[in-house]
């Protein structure tokens, strides 16, 4: 895939940071004068952890470039006057300040210290810390990151552009389904990980809109070989996401991939801060415990009375405007269809011979010829009995558009338990003038899966 990357238009000024002359001010060839740092002292700023570095008030002919060590070592931070940087840890620094002019960089440097007090509340692991195993990758470049975007499933297989850390991007286009619009961050040096090991993971996430964000780390060699993967609904503003005490894997190189696949058009998007650490090193940020949100289906709004065997129901398999549509492809290789059995208006039997890892894997699309309307609220329910303990999805869409959602349940459900009826009901669902489509996912079946589906019901809502 083609990799885009934004590139600093000061390069030419860090290339003369990194060869500057060994002593005080000299005269180039073309009779220019290097400038001299001695006696500017930089002005710093402090409020809160926000400090601005600038020159001297009535300094002029001059562009200051600033080093900073809060990594330790003094690092290129940026240049201009003033410059503004966010300290996330506190402490007490230096800035380093060289000055240029057109003959190139001062050979020489004015130094200034100052002192941060960063809020007590937790902001994530410390990104600059000796035990960040992923920034030691990081800081070998990431040339080798690359994007997946292709928002629909109908956008062919696109690109979007973006900056390197912070990475920040925007994505024009709204994407309807997990995987939609991908970010693959290699870094530039193999970062290993071991499974006699736990680790620790963090990262700044902000946004302009709310969206569902997938977060996984993962073998650069195999992606169902990963530390972890999670999708979480994100609001609008900055997220501190973070995963605690994680059991490790075997991988000689990991890749961190982010996915913003449930978007709205015109998101845009900044990750900053990307921390990975073994939990056994204190990298004094003392992280709160991880919270375990589990969805519940007595969240949702049941409060309903449904009727699958009236004629209010507005399903039925007998009248679809369209063939089922199947996508079976376990591994993400697609197989023979399976085929439903004891099909009736509200139901079916199907069995899976082979089992699948991954949402989207064991698709059923069916187009109804139900027209639905904005002027009216809808229930839906159906029953499931499986042979095997799994989870499921379903979602609700325009026959015409799958992208236009009319439900869509983005995080699986409680696992089905073998041998019992798992009934899903929600109510009061707001109207969209679209003809409906059904979509059950079974993705993640284990092999030999026998699923007893009834009871659908689509219905304009009864009390």
């Amino acid at each position: 895939m083609k990799k885009l990357f934004a590139f600093l238009s000061i390069a030419a000024i860090v290339v003369a940071a990194c060869t500057k002359p060994n002593s005080g001010n000299s005269d180039t060839p073309g009779g220019n004068t290097l400038p001299s740092a001695a006696g500017i002292n930089p002005v710093v700023k402090v409020e809160g952890n926000v400090v601005t570095f600038s020159l001297p008030e009535g300094t002029t002919g001059l562009i200051p470039i600033w080093y900073t060590n809060e990594s330790g070592d003094f690092v290129f931070a940026g240049n201009g006057s003033p410059f503004t940087k966010t300290f996330f840890d506190g402490g007490t620094f230096k800035v380093r300040m060289y000055v240029s002019n057109s003959a190139g960089q001062s050979a020489d440097y004015s130094e200034a210290e100052f002192t941060v007090e960063v809020a007590k509340e937790w902001k994530g692991y410390n990104y600059n810390s000796q035990y960040n195993i992923w920034k030691v990758g990081e800081d070998a470049g990431m040339d080798k990151s690359y994007t997946y975007y292709n928002p629909g499933w109908n956008s062919g297989d696109g690109q979007f552009a973006f900056t390197v850390n912070p990475y920040k991007f925007s994505l024009d286009k709204a994407c309807s389904d997990r995987w939609q619009a991908q970010l693959h961050l290699v870094p530039g040096a193999d970062v290993a990980l071991s499974s006699d090991k736990h680790y620790d993971f963090s990262c700044l996430i902000t946004l302009n809109k709310k969206a569902g964000v997938t977060v996984k780390v993962t073998d650069t060699t195999s992606d169902d070989n990963f530390l972890f993967l999670s999708l979480d609904d994100m609001e609008e503003g900055t997220t501190i996401y973070y995963q605690k005490d994680v059991s490790g894997i075997d991988a000689a190189a990991i890749k961190v991939v982010f996915d913003f696949g449930y978007c709205e058009a015109g998101t845009e998007v900044e990750i900053s801060r990307i921390t990975l650490k073994d939990h056994a090193n204190d990298d004094g940020t003392n992280a709160p415990d991880k919270e375990v949100e589990e969805e519940k289906a007595d969240e949702l709004d049941t409060a309903c009375t449904i009727k699958a065997n009236a004629a209010t129901n507005l399903f039925d398999l007998t009248t679809l405007v369209n063939p089922v549509a199947y996508h079976y492809a376990p591994g993400w290789n697609k197989i023979d269809d399976p085929e439903m059995t004891n099909v009736t208006k509200t139901g079916f039997s199907i069995n899976y011979p082979t089992a699948t890892d991954s949402r989207w894997q064991n698709q059923i699309g069916l187009d109804l010829a139900a027209q639905l309307s904005s002027e009216k609220t809808y229930d839906f329910s159906c029953t499931i009995n499986s042979n095997n303990a799994f989870q499921f999805g379903v979602k609700l869409t325009n026959h015409e558009d799958n992208n236009e959602i009319f439900f869509h349940d983005c995080k699986w459900h409680t696992v089905l338990t073998a041998g019992e009826d798992f009934t899903f009901t929600i109510a009061n669902l707001g109207g969209k003038d679209i003809p409906a489509k059904v979509f059950f996912d079974f993705g993640g079946n284990p092999e030999n899966t026998t699923l007893v589906v009834k009871d659908i019901c689509l219905q304009e809502h009864i009390d």
